[in-house]
């Protein structure tokens, strides 16, 4: 089986000087075998862990570069909260080879799609779910009724 070192996602959890403001990111593994991993529970996926520099002062940043084998993605989730406490930030799927496939934006609970094609938006779904984003809305392309 064929496997390609894919990566440097930057997981952060970081805040302003003032704690106005927070960014946070997470990265979630899709594999058929094994269903949706966190970096936790698959050490065996990681290669490479490096430091990074995070959005705000406070807070740490680490980089990773995964190993993912035909079938897997890695999908990468930023987020930011602003001192109102509005969160903007995106969610993008990586195929194994680490081409992204698909991109959505996030604004205040309403998730849309940005690039490519709404047939891996599930995966999206799949990391909504899984790091409990509340999602009030969402125009990913795959609902029904939609072109």
């Amino acid at each position: 089986m064929e496997a390609y070192v894919v990566g440097d996602y930057v997981v952060e959890d970081s805040k302003s000087r003032r704690g106005r403001h927070r960014a946070m990111s997470a990265v979630l593994i899709y594999s058929r075998e094994r269903g949706v991993l966190t970096l936790s529970k698959a050490s065996d996926k990681v290669v490479e862990v490096g430091e990074a520099k995070p959005t705000y002062s406070r807070g740490y940043a680490k980089a990773y570069k995964l190993r993912l084998e035909k079938g897997e993605y890695a999908v990468y989730g930023w987020f930011v909260k602003n001192f109102l406490g509005r969160v903007k930030g995106f969610v993008e799927v990586y195929s194994y080879k680490g081409e992204l496939l698909y991109r959505a934006k996030y604004v205040d609970g309403v998730v849309r799609r940005s690039i490519g094609n709404p047939v891996n938006a599930w995966l999206v779904r799949v990391f909504v779910e899984a790091m409990k984003i509340p999602v009030r809305k969402s125009r990913l392309g795959d609902e029904a009724g939609s072109k």
